[in-house]
């Protein structure tokens, strides 16, 4: 009988709805560090679903539509309540509509993403993808901990979470994982080094190293849009001075030569 391979990326899946499954269990335990850890596994386990489907050419829509509902758990619900139960839960009605705020956000742009999907490949995310939205927040979490042993920066906390769930629903160019080749001349060698060097990174120092690199994923987005439209104005710029150079060398009327004087000047 001839095994198939259909079922791993789904196994893969099942793991990852269990670790946010299991990091509520543990926020509501007041164990946040573990919760937090355990969405991280969660990302890990997305990342490679995805990745061993198209290796084993297992991709599906059905695998899609799993792999949105698996997310809208480990990286929109798991997220929500470890931010509720670190520091918003003081904040009364208030605190509960902003710890909610990833959930929403996350599941619009797991929608938007399952209806624009072409194929199983993907060129770059549109918007912040929810997996490296809850990153941050989990790691956010890790890292005060690690230094003060509690949620120190609760301001920075409240912008960090609004500005991740509307960075999901922009339409921001973020790069994907790469296609890990390493074929000379593949486009992609660059991403695959700077992957290897983030992630020895973050093996070596986890709990000082993952927030800040995974800020820096969710920035990259609006800074790539900004240096976009800095260099399009740049070159709009120029354009129009050499039109305005140009137009104003046709308008402008020939210069007369000087002549000499017809006759001589008598003595």
């Amino acid at each position: 009988m001839k095994m198939t391979t259909s079922w791993v990326p789904s196994a893969f899946t099942m793991l990852n709805i269990f670790c946010g499954y299991f990091s509520v269990i543990q926020a509501a335990n007041q164990k946040f560090i573990q919760a937090a850890w355990l969405i991280v596994a969660a990302a890990v386990l997305d990342a490679l679903d995805g990745k061993i489907a198209r290796m084993a050419k297992a991709a599906s829509h059905f695998g899609v539509e799993y792999d949105s509902l698996a997310d809208v758990v480990s990286f929109g619900f798991a997220p929500s309540f470890l931010a509720y139960n670190v520091v918003y839960f003081h904040w009364g009605t208030l605190g509960l509509f902003i710890s909610f705020t990833p959930l929403v956000f996350g599941s619009i742009r797991l929608a938007r993403f399952n209806i624009r999907l072409k194929g199983f490949d993907k060129a770059y995310f549109e918007g912040l993808p929810i997996p490296s939205a809850a990153l941050t927040i989990a790691t956010f979490v890790v890292f005060n901990y690690h230094f003060w042993g509690y949620l120190r920066w609760q301001k920075v906390f409240l912008f960090l979470v609004i500005g991740l769930s509307v960075l999901m629903v922009t339409n921001y160019r973020y790069e994907t994982l790469p296609n890990f080749s390493l074929r000379r001349g593949t486009p992609e060698r660059g991403k695959i080094l700077t992957v290897f060097i983030g992630t020895i990174v973050i093996i070596l120092f986890p709990q000082e190293a993952f927030f800040p690199l995974s800020l820096l994923y969710a920035l990259s987005g609006p800074a790539r849009e900004f240096w976009i439209l800095m260099k399009n104005d740049k070159t709009e710029q120029n354009h129009s001075i050499e039109e305005t150079t140009h137009e104003s060398n046709r308008k402008s009327p020939p210069k007369k030569r000087n002549s000499g004087s017809s006759g001589k000047s008598r003595s």
